[in-house]
């Protein structure tokens, strides 16, 4: 049991606050009480905990899920994680790459997950949007440009926790996975702490490095980043009806890649064979190259003309690489920008559009089996939509649709990906009445209101304790208040949990509470938030009261 805190509401008036410690007031024997609506309903955000004394918030939502932030921890897991800037497996950028004939199913990859949710198996480590006229895929323009740091996100995009081990040394450029070519940086902490800038380069290849001296050795980063929520879903263009050549006229000058005349040459045979040409509407060319290039199957080539595009697309032979190869130079050709993007385990595309930007357009790929490593405690990303593009049958079954021996991975982890949007929110979604409470739109805002029904407790789940430790004893209206406080269940703290703070007029048994926002505790059990008392409030003494919804180890509970 925990004495309530008491905060007194003081008229703006000219000088200073006093904000001393409130000290235990009285014992209020409480028990859950729902429904009531989101925190701040009319300004919903995803971010969950910030602080002004934190580099960033304590958790994000994700669709129907809390995502709490990766913990700072210096040392290598148990999965020998990968260190960025070494010549680790899963660290390394590709700065060019030759198309090769070993064309025979892939027997086992291996994928490093980075971020959560994770986008496997779509990690963007080495994006290549530039073609030599033997084939070599390059970086175009390697010249490289700052990425700021920080940024509000909105419901158009969707948001990651990233967290990784990098080398650093003074001044030099490391290699940084992305979701999306045009991931932000919102906020970063880094340990041992340094100061850190971004980059990226011509294709959209992120980069970090520290300009301090004193910068040297391998840190932990853990950054927390948003991207066009269109990026995952991708469609072609509803506003209009464009016609092929339209989209190369439409691109920024930048973004179109230029072919050697040998390359176009041959690519224009496969454009013939399909029967496109940059007159025909988009929609119609573009389903027409997704279809061939999906239909390639895991096999052996015949023997070879001494044109390896040729001898892949007349074939259809290939995996991811050799999919994603053919089709870079194919759509291409007909003016489409298109890069091909590449991590450890997988090969895709990005295609441009007007109205839609780049988006990521998976091939499938040929494997036998795909182990993923770091994945623990995390969630798969969902994007917003299906792919509405051709899906031969050579395409459905495979790894890119976590479809086959895929390890490293429960299966719940797999189901939730699974489910259908109707089902089970998006990740890009964070309407507040979802968070956190394990199925879409239900409600999980516990309250102290006794007026309100209770809630059923289940004997075989552990209740928590809510506690507050600390709290201002008094705030002007508009103000900042400091709350802090501990969360723990049959005597262990709990890490990770949600928790929601409200406000209650003194002496009312939690009656009219006002909510004043969510939390989430560290990995010792505590929460430090600063929150904003509504410019509204009676200037009246109040207590604080904590509330946790249930999931599916702990009951829902209210402080007592």
């Amino acid at each position: 049991m925990r004495s309530g805190a008491k905060l007194a509401v003081l008229a703006v008036v000219a000088g200073a606050a006093s904000f001393a410690i409130a000290q235990s007031a009285k014992r209020l024997a409480m028990i859950p009480h729902e429904d009531l609506p989101p925190p701040n309903g009319d300004h919903a955000t995803p971010m969950i905990g910030s602080s002004s004394s934190s580099s960033g918030p304590a958790a994000i939502t994700a669709g129907d899920k809390l995502l709490p932030k990766p913990s700072s921890s210096t040392t290598k897991s148990h999965t020998d994680e990968p260190v960025l800037g070494t010549r680790d497996f899963g660290a390394d950028r590709k700065t060019t790459m030759a198309p090769d004939s070993a064309t025979d199913p892939d027997s086992l990859l291996h994928y490093v997950s980075v971020f959560n949710p994770d986008v496997l198996p779509f990690k963007r480590m080495s994006a290549l949007d530039a073609v030599n006229d033997d084939y070599t895929l390059k970086i175009g323009h390697a010249a490289l440009i700052d990425v700021p740091v920080g940024g509000t996100t909105d419901k158009a995009r969707d948001r990651f926790w990233g967290s990784v081990l990098v080398q650093l040394s003074p001044g030099t450029d490391v290699p940084l996975p992305s979701v999306a070519p045009d991931m932000r940086i919102l906020s970063y902490e880094i340990k041992p702490k340094t100061t850190l800038k971004f980059s990226k380069d011509g294709a959209d290849n992120f980069y970090v490095r520290s300009d301090e001296s004193s910068a040297s050795g391998t840190y932990r980063l853990v950054f927390l980043v948003d991207a066009d929520a269109g990026y995952f879903a991708p469609s072609l263009p509803t506003k209009l009806r464009y016609r092929t050549r339209d989209v190369a006229r439409m691109a920024p000058p930048e973004l179109l890649t230029t072919l050697p005349d040998r390359v176009r040459r041959s690519a224009q045979v496969t454009l013939d064979k399909l029967g496109v040409d940059p007159d025909m509407e988009l929609g119609v060319v573009f389903n027409k190259l997704v279809e061939k290039f999906r239909r390639f199957e895991g096999k052996k080539l015949p023997p070879s003309t001494g044109d390896i595009y040729r001898d892949l697309c007349d074939s259809e032979a290939g995996v991811c690489r050799h999919r994603s190869f053919a089709f870079m130079i194919t759509a291409n050709a007909i003016g489409i920008p298109t890069r091909l993007v590449q991590n450890e385990a997988h090969v895709f595309v990005e295609v441009w559009f007007p109205e839609r930007r780049w988006q990521r357009i998976d091939l499938g790929g040929a494997a036998l089996k795909m182990e993923v490593s770091g994945a623990d405690n995390k969630t798969l990303h969902r994007p917003r939509a299906d792919d509405p593009f051709a899906k031969p049958s050579q395409y459905a079954n495979n790894y890119t649709q976590l479809e086959g021996d895929i390890q490293g991975l429960t299966k719940q982890q797999i189901d939730d990906k699974h489910k259908p949007l109707d089902q089970s929110p998006a990740s890009g979604s964070f309407d507040p009445a979802g968070a956190g409470s394990g199925s879409a739109g239900a409600p999980d805002r516990i309250t102290p209101d006794p007026t309100l029904p209770t809630v059923t407790q289940d004997p075989k789940k552990a209740t928590p304790h809510l506690e507050v430790t600390t709290a201002d004893a008094s705030a002007y209206r508009g103000d900042i208040v400091h709350v802090e406080g501990h969360v723990s269940a049959s005597g262990r703290a709990l890490a990770d949990h949600p928790v929601d703070v409200f406000l209650a007029p003194a002496g009312q048994n939690g009656a009219h509470p006002i909510p004043l926002g969510r939390t989430v505790t560290d990995a010792a059990g505590h929460f430090t938030q600063d929150f904003t008392l509504p410019g509204t409030l009676d200037l009246k003494t109040y207590e604080i009261f904590l509330a946790s919804p249930e999931d599916v180890t702990y009951n829902a509970a209210l402080s007592n």
